[in-house]
């Protein structure tokens, strides 16, 4: 018997990533999954990829392969009649979620005073206004069953801030805070609410994708433009207190959010996980 048999999971940003990730490991302890990414309506948004329903619907079957049920929920986490159909669509699916976790989002890099405008308000968009939204129309429903799990994707950024990320770390810092305030206000509903705060990682096992923005941060993080993934990858994990290896991988961080959503940390809420190899540490605490 799993961990999580018996339950539900809704996980944004789920289609690829770490959102797969989660949603892998939660089916394999046995959670049923409403997977939900931006599918065949994304952001627009120059030098980033998003998601795709080519992306979604793998992603979903690789669920049910495992045995688990499994929809597809295309949504934009940062529109609210999205949020509130893809709340609707998951419980009238699964007939209720236990656990949502509000993992969608995205970022860009530039100094702080270059950032744009637009820049500005789509990181914010999606990584904190997309988090109000999410929880917005799932925490009634748990409410009123006085039962849930809630984990919001945060970021070491929210906690230790990276150059070139000032509104990156402005948006996963809200993401905190949002995450303290919502454990404080539903914690008489027996509703845990906490935080992952993830380092630098990657899937191992996966394509290693290159974009405008993940080139500019390769050559950050390796000192040289031009930067291979291979670099990228070294030099990220002697970033870590734990060098070896690289990056974590994505499933090694999603064991935080299975720890955080199961019975073994009932008395855990309010809580910032650092699931960061010492990346924090390393720089003070």
């Amino acid at each position: 018997m799993g961990e999580l048999t018996g339950k539900t999971a809704l996980i944004t940003g789920g289609a690829r990533g770490f959102g797969r990730a989660v949603a892998l490991l939660l089916a394999r302890e046995g959670a049923d999954i409403a997977l939900a990414d931006l599918g065949a309506n994304p952001t627009p948004r120059p030098g980033y990829q998003p998601a795709t329903m080519g992306d979604l619907a793998r992603t979903s079957e690789e669920v049910r392969a495992l045995g688990r049920r499994c929809i597809a929920i295309e949504a934009n986490v940062t529109r609210s009649a999205d949020c509130e159909r893809m709340a609707k669509e998951a419980i009238g699916a699964l007939g209720h979620v236990d656990i949502l976790v509000a993992n969608a989002g995205a970022a860009t890099l530039n100094s702080a005073w270059k950032i744009t405008e637009e820049e500005w308000d789509f990181v914010h968009d999606v990584n904190l206004k997309g988090v109000f939204l999410t929880t917005k129309y799932v925490i009634p429903h748990m409410i009123e069953r006085r039962a849930g799990k809630i984990v919001i994707t945060a970021s070491r950024n929210g906690l230790r801030a990276e150059r070139n990320y000032a509104h990156y770390n402005a948006a996963k810092a809200g993401a905190i805070q949002f995450a303290k305030s919502l454990a404080l206000e539903l914690g008489e509903y027996e509703i845990n609410v906490n935080a992952v705060c993830p380092t630098q990682m990657s899937d191992k096992s996966g394509p290693r994708a290159h974009t405008v923005q993940l080139g500019k941060y390769w050559d950050q993080v390796v000192g040289h433009e031009n930067a291979t993934y291979e670099e990228f990858d070294l030099a990220s994990g002697r970033d870590n207190l734990f060098e070896r290896g690289g990056q974590p991988d994505f499933k090694e961080v999603a064991e935080g959010v299975l720890w955080l959503v199961s019975d073994r940390a009932r008395l855990v809420t309010g809580l910032a996980l650092p699931m960061d190899a010492g990346w924090i540490a390393k720089r003070g605490g």
